[in-house]
């Protein structure tokens, strides 16, 4: 039997914490239930108690297979999506979560968690990490996604289409927009749009 930390943590800035793990399958493993938990377009699963079965159920009937671990590269949630785990609500616990829970088990303080396997998909994830930490930067994102409303409007399709809740929008066009690594994105969004946040996230990072 498997006995060995499959995941490991770095600190980083935004008082964010990277999680990393042997396979994106086990880091998919590990962030399933709290990512949804935090931000499923799913009601049956944003802000529930569900079991990870539910989940993989839901997802391959909606997406046509259980791929959720290779379709997600990367995950984000606030240290406050950890209460619920914390307190027994999703007994039981798989060993990817009951690791994952580890590493805060004595932090009561709030701060941002974030998976990814790659320094790529990092950037995209610290960028969601920004959005919650400086709330002058959160205010700005506000404000352009009010200003180019019109002109965003493929952009925010396309990320509702990917299975984002409206809850987190503005969040993923920020992060979406300024990763500068989506070719639908860089191709249906106005280049003065993707500029003025790229110049903002510039200024705040």
């Amino acid at each position: 039997m498997r006995t060995e930390i499959m995941l490991k943590i770095k600190q980083q800035p935004y008082n964010s914490v990277w999680i990393s793990a042997d396979s994106q399958a086990e880091l998919g493993s590990a962030f399933l239930r709290f990512q949804e938990f935090y931000e499923s377009p799913n009601p049956d699963f944003k802000d529930k108690i569900f079991t990870v079965g539910q989940v993989r159920a839901w997802y391959s009937i909606k997406y046509g297979g259980d791929t959720y671990h290779h379709d997600w590269t990367g995950f984000n949630f606030p240290s406050k999506v950890l209460i619920p785990f914390k307190r027994g609500f999703f007994d039981p616990l798989t060993t990817q979560e009951q690791e994952l829970l580890e590493f805060f088990k004595y932090r009561h303080d709030d701060f941002y968690i974030i998976g990814a396997q790659d320094k790529a998909v990092l950037r995209h994830e610290l960028a969601h990490a920004l959005y919650l930490y400086s709330s002058k930067y959160n205010s700005e994102v506000n404000k352009l996604c009010r200003k180019f409303s019109k002109q965003l409007e493929k952009t925010k399709k396309y990320i509702f289409e990917k299975g984002y809740s409206s809850d987190v929008l503005n969040d993923e066009l920020q992060a979406y927009i300024t990763d500068n690594e989506d070719e639908f994105i860089i191709n249906n969004t106005p280049s003065t749009v993707i500029k003025e946040f790229n110049n903002l996230y510039e200024r705040h990072k």
